[in-house]
This record gives C-alpha cells, structure tokens and sequence, in this order.
C-alpha cells in the first residue's frame, strides 16, 4: 500500500472513531460505564494509529514497539481501573 493510501485510511480512520465517540456521548440507553469503558477504547485505538503511522514507529526496533505498546495497554488499564474501582463509575448518572 502507498504511503499516501496508508495516510488517508489512517485519517478516516481517526474521523470515524472521533465520531464514534461523540455518538457514544450523546447517546442513551447505555451505562456511563460502558461509555466511558467503549470511549477509552477508542482512544486507545487512536492513540497507537497516530503513533505507529503517522510518528511512524511501526518502522522502529521491536524493542521500543512492544514497550510502546504495553504502555498504551497498562496506562489504558490503570485510568479505567482507578476510575472503576474506586466508586466513580458508581456515581455517574445517566442523562
């Protein structure tokens, strides 16, 4: 694939998550935390997108890929884990 196709498939990519997103917080009848669980995972999605096409470590060493990537996973994990288990996922109200 061209680099130029890669970019633009990268770019509606990004597009159609941010839109995503903004249906999931304007939308009802799921949880709050199924938004906000659904919410990080696009963000996530989004964030290795950028990182590895657009900053282009997909071309780096395997070292820095996998640490990056396991950075993404345990921050991801960490922010949903604080925010689930310590009662703040219990104290949102669905609109």
């Amino acid at each position: 694939m061209s680099l130029n196709r890669a970019a633009i498939l990268t770019w509606a990519f990004l597009v159609c998550a941010s839109i995503a997103t903004g249906l999931l917080i304007g939308g009802k009848g799921l949880s709050p935390a199924i938004v906000v669980s659904l919410i990080l995972l696009i963000a996530v999605f989004k964030a290795r997108m950028i990182v590895l096409h657009y900053m282009e470590l997909k071309h780096a060493p395997l070292s820095w890929r996998l640490a990056f990537e396991l950075w993404v996973v345990a921050a991801a994990a960490l922010i949903l884990g604080i925010w689930l288990f310590t009662g703040s996922a219990a104290n949102c109200v669905a609109p």
